[in-house]
């Protein structure tokens, strides 16, 4: 009998095929070699080339492709611009000496030492007197999401789970429409936790091969990535975080073997993360106390909640809201991810019959456990009492509603690696029929309440669309053609949620820009005051690195500085409050008024004569408005949202 040699191009088919399908390298080069073009060329999905950020509307500086939403105001003038003023300050950013410190809520260091470390990704941006703006910028958009990209599929291959659907998992995240409409927060919030947690494992295998440097070196870091959960926006950090770190300390502790490697991997990272943790926590203390007792939102304890099933399942069907406006309701505040996959979980629980024993499957009962607590808390109503449910009293149900379904996808990935695919359709038929249906229905109810823009024909190509690629998924799991159809569909809800942008639009590149950048190291240098009087112009001073009293409260207020304007705190129910922004009206011989929105707007309408009296390093005001006063000398004329703004020294 002759013996078949295979042919060298047979066995360059398969090298290649191990190397791009089992291996994954090629995925992993392409994520990194994606990473760098976009950082090389400063491309983000950021809203800040919109036309209110523009110095002429009709001519805007730069190459954007789609449409910035007004809808993303947070990214805008907050998130963004504070990353563009670390840039335009090469320290800390400009903020309002209105304010408390707001280092924890916006991840950024001022001066303190352990959040130099914990909030490695805004200080890397310090470095923005050698690297171009730009690109730093591009760099701290994009990194939550590469960590995400390369972290998951590690951490499913360490807990011995298919690296296939760690990608799958981590790109499903990255596509969801909470995502999309809240500018990639949810990724961040997961990302360097997940990041801390592959390095805790990692640590603890290589002490299991007995290494000493590397593992201690790998636990020090992951325990600085971990610290920072509790920051940026906690309430959905410590949902979407807390499950990745218990699960994998859970699955190291019940590993078999000696106790040391461990005790080691656990103990060094744990330790790490609880020194540099408290250590930012207390460095942060006067933020945090600020906020804690402001009106809005201060300490405030929710109840559990039933949200609406549309708003909950109905993820897929959410392409509308790229070219049409929900009713009662916004983009953001209607966006979630992919919430009906628990349907799918479900099915393929029932199904299959597993013997899920708890040492072996500990990372799918923690995230089943944590999920299904979630699901309790957005589905029933438990009353008053529910308020003193710990943690999950801090989220908000609708909040809380808008990113379980990122847990739900993880869950999913981790039980499909392990999915025998059966050998009838009947299972998958099954998988695909019911998530349809909860699709369409879910569809239905958002087309009755909330997007009209939804049609029948749409909803009926949605729903088919998700049952087909869930059968095929359930059918052929280790197979790519069907996780690469479920991609893809997912793709199509967000493709244009958000603009391609390249560089910083006019904010740092328009002639105004510049003119105010170029006073702004002396105001710093000087202790000199800039404010204004629209939100667009305090983004313009903000991103360019000029001290201003107008513009951002993001943690709370600093109750002395407003006892300038206000001594005897008469109007603090106005002005005591947190995640927001300062606004003030130019109002020349009239009495000082305080307004709000009752949550996070601070409205100051004031002489700026009476502003300089209380405030006598105030140097300057802009104005979309021609002043008089006897204070004030016009200084420059600008330009910016296609329209006048004049600039007035204060004397």
């Amino acid at each position: 009998m002759k013996t078949r040699f295979p042919t060298p191009v047979a066995e360059t088919g398969r090298r290649f095929h191990r190397w791009v399908c089992v291996n994954d390298r090629a995925a992993r080069l392409l994520t990194v070699l994606g990473f760098v073009v976009l950082v090389l060329f400063g491309i983000t999905t950021s809203n800040v080339g919109i036309s209110d950020l523009r110095q002429d509307p009709a001519n805007p500086l730069g190459w954007q492709f789609g449409k910035s939403r007004p809808i993303r105001s947070d990214e805008i003038h907050a998130f963004s611009a504070i990353v563009i003023s670390i840039l335009a300050t090469h320290g800390a950013p400009s903020l309002s000496p209105l304010a408390a410190r707001a280092d924890l809520v916006h991840r950024f260091p001022t001066d303190g030492f352990f959040e130099h470390f914990v909030f490695f990704d805004s200080t890397m941006l310090r470095a923005s007197a050698v690297i171009p703006d730009h690109m730093l910028f591009a760099a701290h958009w994009w990194l939550p999401s590469l960590i995400l990209l390369l972290a998951m599929p590690t951490w499913f291959h360490q807990l011995g789970r298919s690296r296939r659907f760690g990608w799958f998992a981590a790109i499903l995240i990255v596509l969801s429409p909470s995502s999309a409409w809240w500018s990639l927060m949810p990724v961040a919030l997961i990302a360097y936790t997940l990041g801390g947690c592959v390095l805790m494992i990692a640590a603890f295998q290589r002490f299991q091969k007995g290494q000493r440097l590397a593992p201690v070196a790998m636990a020090v870091l992951g325990g600085i990535l971990i610290a920072g959960l509790p920051s940026f926006y906690a309430p959905w950090s410590l949902l979407l975080g807390l499950p990745v770190l218990i699960a994998s300390t859970a699955w190291i502790l019940l590993r078999g073997g000696g106790w040391a490697p461990r005790l080691k991997s656990i103990l060094i990272t744990g330790g790490t993360a609880v020194v540099f943790g408290v250590g930012t926590l207390l460095e942060n203390r006067d933020g945090l106390q600020a906020l804690f007792n402001t009106v809005y939102p201060g300490s405030r304890r929710v109840e559990s909640d039933p949200q609406p099933l549309g708003r909950l399942l109905g993820a897929p069907a959410l392409g509308p809201l790229q070219y049409s406006e929900p009713v009662g309701i916004n983009a953001s505040e209607l966006s979630s991810s992919f919430t009906v996959f628990f349907v799918w979980i479900l099915v393929i629980l029932l199904a299959a019959q597993w013997r899920l024993t708890f040492r072996d499957n500990i990372v799918e009962w923690t995230f089943g456990t944590w999920s299904a607590l979630w699901i309790v808390w957005i589905t029933l109503d438990l009353g008053p009492m529910s308020q003193k449910f710990p943690l999950l009293n801090l989220v908000t149900p609708p909040r809380a509603g808008q990113v379980v379904g990122v847990l739900a996808v993880i869950l999913l990935g981790l039980l499909l690696s392990r999915w025998s695919p059966p050998a009838s359709w009947r299972v998958p038929l099954v998988a695909g029929a019911a998530c349809a249906l909860a699709t369409g229905y879910a569809a239905s109810l958002l087309k009755a309440a909330d997007l009209p823009s939804l049609t029948t024909t749409l909803i009926l190509l949605v729903s088919a669309a998700v049952g087909v690629a869930v059968a095929a998924v359930t059918k052929y799991p280790r197979r790519l053609w069907p996780l690469a159809l479920c991609i893809v569909l997912a793709a199509l809800p967000v493709a244009r949620a958000n603009p391609v942008l390249a560089g910083l639009g006019d904010l740092r590149a328009s002639d105004t820009a510049k003119a105010v950048a170029a006073q702004a190291p002396a105001a710093r240098a000087e202790g000199k005051l800039w404010a204004a009087d629209t939100p667009a112009l305090n983004t313009l001073l903000l991103t360019n690195g000029m001290p201003s009293l107008s513009g951002l409260q993001r943690s709370g207020p600093d109750v002395a500085a407003w006892q300038k304007l206000d001594p005897e705190s008469a109007f603090a129910n106005k002005w005591n409050r947190g995640g927001g922004y300062i606004f003030f009206a130019w109002t020349p011989g009239h009495p000082t008024n305080y307004v709000t929105n009752d949550f996070d707007a601070v409205g100051v309408s004031i002489d700026p004569c009476t502003l300089k009296s209380a405030w006598q390093n105030l140097d300057k005001i802009v104005s979309s408005l021609p002043l008089e006063a006897a204070c004030l000398t016009l200084d420059a004329e600008l330009q910016w949202e296609g329209k006048p703004a004049y600039v007035y020294a204060v004397r």
